[in-house]
């Protein structure tokens, strides 16, 4: 325990013990009060046993209120020098970015939701790290920025659940702006890339892309090419592909498999299992630990000098009760 401000608790002490001792010796003149008696033969009367009760009374009295004075003062004094504490509180937290996009072209529509629903299961899995979304078809669409708010991450995949089971379009506006492309899983995954910040910070960070891998057009970037692109950016991307995707794009499985492989990550099939593959692997990712710099918190102690003054103040009232018996 400190005392804070322990110059003005020995200010105060120092004015008390000068009041104490001008009091005591200060030359006074002895007082004269008007209605006093003058008795004879007063020794007798202080061998009365009542008197010598009475004394005695009296002197216990004086010295419980002494006492009590005592405990008044201490107490005012370290309540006054602020005793106070302190701690020092070092946070650590998470550096692991999780973006999760997700292919909402119309050969998709079938699979949103419950994509969206799987996207909401691995935010539950996952502890300290950062969630963003975004969506995309010909372009993408940022949902919600990277945050590691889960309740409001939960809440805005709930969104998506409900836009995607109603056939919200208002939800995926702006992802398609012509009519003859769509799909583009490259310019996909290379927009999300983009879409993590902090790039001075060694932060391990994780696509989650979801697509049947049928991109109709050609976009700015193969998928390959955005993978590769991902690597420089020591982003590992999960791929959570459709079963149809041989079936839409021949050998759209193999190549979705091999773009994300190349990152360091892996391709998840819709029906083969849940996501607890993925979600064990972005377990795995390196996650650099934290330090914020340390937090010194100043607690204030009040309660030695608060139980001193309140153990003067029983005092008090103890002598009160023992006179008036």
């Amino acid at each position: 325990m400190d005392l804070r401000w322990l110059w003005l608790g020995i200010a105060l002490a120092v004015v008390v013990v000068i009041v104490v001792v001008a009091a005591v010796f200060w030359p006074r003149r002895a007082a004269k009060r008007p209605d006093a008696v003058l008795m004879a033969h007063a020794a007798r009367l202080r061998r009365i046993p009542r008197y010598r009760a009475l004394v005695r009374n009296r002197q216990w009295a004086t010295a419980v209120r002494c006492l009590a004075v005592l405990f008044l003062l201490a107490g005012t004094i370290v309540l006054v020098s602020r005793p106070t504490s302190e701690e020092v509180n070092q946070e650590t937290f998470s550096n692991r970015d999780i973006l999760l996009c997700l292919d909402v072209s119309g050969s998709m529509t079938d699979y949103d939701e419950e994509i969206a629903q799987e996207f909401s299961r691995i935010a539950e899995d996952l502890e300290g790290e950062r969630i963003g979304l975004a969506i995309w078809s010909e372009v993408a669409v940022t949902i919600f920025p990277l945050t590691d708010d889960y309740d409001f991450v939960v809440d805005q995949l709930d969104e998506a659940v409900e836009s995607f089971d109603t056939y919200d379009y208002n939800f995926i506006a702006g992802v398609q702006i012509g009519r003859r492309k769509g799909s583009l899983i490259g310019d996909g995954l290379a927009s999300c890339v983009d879409r993590f910040d902090r790039p001075d910070e060694e932060r391990g960070r994780a696509i989650v892309l979801a697509s049947d891998n049928d991109p109709q057009g050609k976009g700015v970037f193969t998928l390959q090419e955005a993978a590769d692109y991902a690597s420089d950016e020591d982003v590992v991307v999960y791929g959570f592909g459709t079963p149809e995707m041989d079936t839409l794009n021949p050998g759209g499985q193999r190549s979705f498999e091999e773009a994300v492989e190349s990152t360091g990550g892996q391709l998840q099939v819709m029906g083969e299992g849940s996501l607890g593959g993925i979600v064990d692997g972005i377990n795995q990712l390196e996650s650099e630990r934290s330090e914020k710099p340390p937090e010194v918190i100043v607690n204030d102690e009040p309660w030695w000098g608060a139980g001193l003054a309140s153990a003067g103040v029983v005092l008090v009232l103890l002598a009160g009760i023992r006179r008036r018996s």
